[in-house]
């Protein structure tokens, strides 16, 4: 099999459950490198069986282990590829024209995001568009939670999507919730974010809207609303734990009323927002206005 001149680089953790099904997906291209954080289980061990050059490293953050790893590569062309993701054939072979046609410097592709069993369409989960596809050369990451790509050139995009297998349950969300928020609290310090009191009501609410209406998570039905949710808890330990970094300093809590006044009329809003019936619109438009 002729390869292609991409390497695929893998950051991994205890992925011995995952990473089979992703590497054994990537047999089309020069090299496959998987940078482990010192894992427990058998991930390096697996890693080599399937041929990857291995390296091990600590993670402070996802944008210097990122950057770290494109240092690695020696192919022209690098795709970023979490343990959890799979390659699909209409995938690999458009990957392949594109690079052969060489008309751009990356590419930005969709993501097919499976949560609880299920392919969730809205929420805010697809077309979860990621730039993790380049010239290895032209590209490097920034952010140290969510980290993206800065490059140096023209992007073009994929129709085919990449596999994610992200939440399998319950517990694997709050156990990568945790790790999650620690970067982002300690990243909204490092930036000089003050804490307010209102961010434990306020930014939970919004994200709850933002995914669950305005991204149409009502559409994913139960699955929406339960990650709708999970994610506004999320940002509520986001900010709780920015309040831990500030030793959990005594704040005086004013206009409490008027906060959760704005959130009821937010909600009324979507509700007008998103309902069929016109009636119904007129009704929530009113209950918003007395608001």
């Amino acid at each position: 099999m002729k390869k292609v001149d991409v390497t695929a680089v893998v950051l991994a953790k205890n992925e011995e459950k995952n990473l089979p099904r992703c590497l054994k997906n990537l047999d089309w291209v020069k090299e496959v490198i998987v940078i482990d954080d010192y894992s427990s289980d058998n991930t390096k061990k697996i890693a080599e069986k399937f041929g990857a050059k291995v390296y091990q490293k600590r993670l402070v953050d996802f944008e210097s282990q990122r950057n770290w790893a494109l240092q690695k590569v020696k192919t022209s062309w690098v795709l970023m590829i979490d343990p959890d993701e799979e390659v699909t054939s209409e995938f690999r072979q458009e990957v392949e024209k594109v690079i052969k046609e060489d008309k751009f410097d990356g590419f930005k592709f969709p993501r097919k995001n499976i949560i609880f069993g299920k392919w969730i369409r809205y929420t805010g989960w697809y077309p979860d568009w990621q730039l993790h596809l380049f010239k290895t050369k032209r590209g490097k990451y920034v952010g140290k939670v969510h980290e993206q790509v800065v490059l140096d050139g023209t992007i073009g995009v994929l129709n085919a999507s990449l596999i994610h297998y992200n939440y399998h349950s319950i517990s694997q969300y709050l156990q990568k919730l945790d790790r999650y928020t620690n970067l982002e609290a300690e990243e909204k310090v490092r930036g000089g974010y003050k804490f307010r009191y209102q961010d434990l009501l306020v930014k939970p609410a919004e994200e709850f809207f933002r995914r669950f209406f305005a991204e149409e998570g009502w559409k994913d039905r139960v699955h929406g609303l339960a990650l709708s949710l999970l994610q506004a808890f999320s940002e509520l330990v986001v900010y709780l734990k920015v309040w831990e970094k500030h030793n959990f300093e005594e704040l005086e809590i004013k206009g409490f009323a008027k906060e959760a006044e704005k959130i009821i009329s937010d909600y009324y809003y979507w509700q007008a927002a998103i309902s069929k019936n016109p009636l119904k619109k007129i009704y929530y438009r009113i209950k918003r206005k007395i608001l």
